[in-house]
Order: C-alpha cells, then structure tokens, then sequence
C-alpha cells in the first residue's frame, strides 16, 4: 500500500544533476558569494571522474554572467583557499585546467579508488614538497614535522604551502645568482613569514604557472 503522506521522491532529469553535500557546505563557509556561485558552476561543469574543468576564463565569465576580470578574481580566491588548482595555458582556445580539491568534491576521483583514507598526510606532503625544492638541507626533523602540523591545525592549505615555498626558493637561487654560494635552507621555519605574506597576497591568476 502507497504513503500517500511521504511519497517516494524522484528526480525531474537522471542526469545532469549534482550531489551538494558536506562539501558544498564547507564550500558556502570558505567562498564569499560570488567565487562560490562559480564554484557551483565549476561543479555542474567538471568532468566527474577527474574534478577537472578545462575552460577559459571568458567562458567561466559566460557562465556566471559576469566579467572575465571577475571571473579571474573568483578563482584566485578559489584558489587561495584551497578549494581549486589552476594550471594555466598558452593557447587560449584551451584554457586553463582546473581541478577542484579532493576535500571539496563529492566523488572518489579517478586513480584514487581507496577512498579519503589512502594517499600522503598533510605533514607528509609538507615534507615531500621541502625535501624536493633543491635549495634545502634535504632535512625534516622533529622540528618541521610539528611545525607543518601547526600549519594543519591552522587550516592552511597545502597549496599556500607550495606557494611560499616557491617564492622562498626563487628568492634562495637569485641571492645564489647575484651574491655566489651561500648555505642552503635548513629549516621550514624558513618558510613562516612568507606563507603569511602569500596569505595576505595571493597570486594573481597565471602568475604561478
């Protein structure tokens, strides 16, 4: 016999539509409105198995009905949160390729089958991306691991964390270009003040590419 009170809900379309779960909560919570309306539209428009949309910024603009130079200024906040990557393109009929973070995306991307529980931690990335720079000391004591723990704890994304470490070590190899040899970075303690400084000026769109 049917509920007739609690009928059995269907959706309009099979396809087309998008889960908004925890994620885009968390989303809604980080974004100010308008990079988080084209965090929704990146969403409807990635490819699901891979988190990728590959899209020009004027097309993004399209999309949301606003200017491509407000399109560039969503994503960079995107970006600066932790919520997307960008890699950027010469050509403009491709664009630029943009992946949102797992944290941020509902489904278990494609060559990721394990699930949350599988892949580097956070302090093991942070590690990973200080011993490969090739202007450091090679060493990630005790010392490193609690700091990059400091950083989790605070929320920052791994993504800031690259970015400062990239400004740190083109900093590190143009004093080695115009002064000579010098001795290398020891500590990630290096790296504190310019993860700050990449908080308040994130970079602009293209620019790490």
């Amino acid at each position: 016999m049917t509920d007739k009170t609690n009928p059995k809900l269907r959706l309009k379309k099979a396809t087309g539509w998008f889960p908004a779960g925890d994620e885009f909560l968390k989303a809604m919570t980080v974004l100010s409105d308008g990079p988080f309306k084209l965090f929704v539209f990146l969403c409807l428009s990635a490819d699901r198995q891979t988190a990728i949309c590959q899209s020009s910024y004027q097309r993004l603009a399209a999309g949301i009905g606003k200017s491509r130079h407000t399109a560039e200024a969503y994503v960079a906040e995107m970006r600066a949160k932790g919520i997307c990557t960008v890699i950027g393109n010469r050509n403009p009929y491709v664009g630029s390729t943009i992946r949102i973070a797992d944290e941020y995306w509902p489904f278990v991307r494609a060559g990721n089958d394990s699930g949350s529980d599988s892949g580097e931690s956070y302090v093991d990335s942070v590690r990973k991306l200080f011993t490969s720079l090739g202007c450091t000391t090679g060493r990630f004591g005790p010392s490193e691991e609690r700091l990059a723990g400091d950083f989790e704890r605070k929320g920052i994304p791994l993504v800031v964390i690259e970015d400062a470490m990239i400004v740190g070590a083109c900093r590190k190899y143009v004093s080695w270009l115009n002064s000579g040899p010098s001795a290398p970075i020891a500590s990630l303690h290096y790296f504190e003040a310019i993860i700050e400084e990449v908080q308040e000026r994130p970079f602009p769109p293209g620019y790490r590419g």
